[in-house]
């Protein structure tokens, strides 16, 4: 079993949307390998089984899905597994869920707290979200010393890109100049042709689009390049 994470310590930079798009384009990926994925979302306001929960019963849903696949049905009946659990019951469920899954992928909160060492020392590899904005990049930095102290395998991207000075800027240097002084191992995720994977939003990549069911309209493949890196 691999458990992976897209992960920092701020919210707001793409850590929920980026699992969600990765873990259920994932299941469909996987779905007639016979390989098992779960999500495990560690929000006690359990925000993601809610909204799944809601998805089963809309029509529309339902609708998509069969548009894309024939087999829609069968894929409804065995949707991958979303968990939302406590850190202890998770650490407490760990040799059962090694016993049943391929890959497992954590949503975390924004914000660290100490319950969370045991978690952060069973994840395999971590992919960070970087905006390019001073407080959600010092966010990023301290999480990238925080996986070189726990030996995490991690890499970085850059989230909600845009047209200016500081993106570029980001872009271009960041990696040699300011995030290898803070992690020596830290990766750059490759995207198209093995540049640094750079995400421009755009309006279907809203919080209120994310699906637990229907896989993320990706023609950018932006969701293939952070799966591809996370799992090998």
């Amino acid at each position: 079993m691999k458990v992976l994470a897209i992960a920092t310590r701020k919210g707001g930079v793409g850590k929920s949307t980026w699992t969600q798009y990765c873990v259920t384009t994932l299941f469909h990926i996987l779905y007639k390998k016979g390989k098992k994925v779960a999500l495990i979302d560690f929000d006690d306001q359990r925000s993601l089984a809610n909204k799944r929960a809601k998805e089963i019963k809309s029509k529309q849903v339902v609708e998509a899905l069969s548009e894309i696949f024939e087999d829609y049905e069968e894929r409804l009946k065995n949707l991958y597994p979303l968990y939302t659990f406590g850190y202890q019951e998770y650490l407490e469920k760990y040799d059962k869920l090694q016993q049943h899954f391929d890959y497992i992928f954590l949503d975390f909160p924004g914000r660290i707290e100490k319950e969370q060492k045991a978690i952060l020392e069973t994840i395999d590899k971590v992919a960070i979200p970087i905006v390019a904005d001073e407080l959600d990049i010092e966010s990023g930095v301290s999480y990238m010393k925080m996986c070189d102290t726990l030996n995490i395998k991690c890499g970085w991207f850059l989230n909600k890109e845009a047209n200016t000075t500081f993106n570029r800027r980001i872009k271009a240097t960041a990696h040699e100049n300011y995030f290898q002084k803070a992690n020596p191992n830290i990766e750059k995720i490759p995207g198209k042709e093995s540049e640094l994977l750079s995400i421009r939003e755009r309006p279907e990549m809203y919080r209120k689009n994310r699906s637990t069911i229907i896989p993320f309209d990706d023609p950018e493949q932006n969701v293939y390049h952070l799966i591809k890196y996370l799992i090998n």
